[in-house]
């Protein structure tokens, strides 16, 4: 193509993604490029993210969707945004045939939490014995728990119209959209943020960024770690401690902080000094 075709490509995206109300995965983007008969071809949507990835008006949430800087998505500040912050335990890794077994989440506000969710998960998959010696659960723990459907409601009304965070968000959010999906639910429309990639731009000295040794550096409770609850909770104090951080470079809204690794480049690589272990 032409730079000129290519402009125009970025130009017609930049449209069409300031009018959308939350960020949108490539092959909704590809899908209005290139039409319906061809936004889901590998090609297409590498070709997608190379054109938005070579152009600063728009940005990747964590969860790889697509918006762009000035939109209403990112304009939050971060002193008064709302975010979810959630764990899951599961019966293993794959998305479409293992199953969540437990759920935690809590709502963190002004530095705050101020809100939980919290619920074992009835599967009548067996839990494998690596999972419950791992997490304490096993299938007779599930018994009398509410399904997924049973919970679904509730924790979309908990999720939804807020940033959703997790601790490698490229396993939680992916196995809740696809659990809500499967049941003909309208997907949680949701911004990902993840507190194992924001580590990397605030703390890059940092040799671990397990979520156990995030939370023993910023003196974080996690007393029952691979338990849904307290993950969710140990990555919420992990949350505010980035939050904090972030202001403190001068970084104010929710653009800023998933566009942190640019900022902070353009700045010569400037981070937060050295963070110390706290007692």
């Amino acid at each position: 193509m032409q730079p000129r075709e290519l402009q125009e490509l970025r130009d017609r995206a930049h449209e069409f993604l300031l009018a959308q109300p939350k960020a949108v995965p490539t092959s909704r983007v590809a899908r209005h490029l290139f039409g319906a008969r061809r936004h889901e071809m590998p090609e297409t949507q590498v070709v997608v993210r190379a054109l938005l990835s070579g152009d600063d008006r728009f940005v990747r949430t964590h969860d790889n969707r697509w918006t762009v800087a000035e939109g209403e998505v990112l304009a939050q500040a971060l002193a008064g945004a709302t975010f979810a912050v959630v764990d899951l335990e599961t019966t293993g890794s794959v998305i479409g045939v293992d199953e969540i077994i437990e759920v935690g989440a809590v709502l963190v506000r002004e530095g705050k939490i101020v809100d939980r969710f919290e619920t074992l998960v009835w599967t009548d998959r067996t839990i494998p014995s690596w999972v419950a010696r791992l997490t304490g659960i096993g299938n007779r723990d599930l018994a009398g728990a509410p399904t997924f459907s049973d919970i679904a409601g509730e924790l979309f009304d908990f999720l939804d119209d807020r940033v959703f965070v997790a601790h490698d968000i490229r396993f939680d959010l992916p196995f809740l959209r696809w659990e809500f999906g499967r049941r003909g639910l309208d997907r949680p429309a949701v911004t990902g943020l993840c507190t194992l990639q924001l580590s990397r731009h605030l703390w890059p000295e940092l040799e671990s960024r397990s979520l156990v040794d995030l939370a023993t550096r910023f003196g974080v409770i996690h007393d029952n770690p691979h338990r849904a609850a307290a993950d969710a909770e140990a990555t919420a104090g992990v949350l505010i401690h980035g939050l904090a951080a972030a202001r403190a470079l001068g970084l104010t809204d929710l653009a800023d902080l998933l566009r942190a690794e640019e900022i902070l480049a353009s700045r010569g690589g400037e981070g937060m000094p050295a963070v110390a272990a706290e007692s």
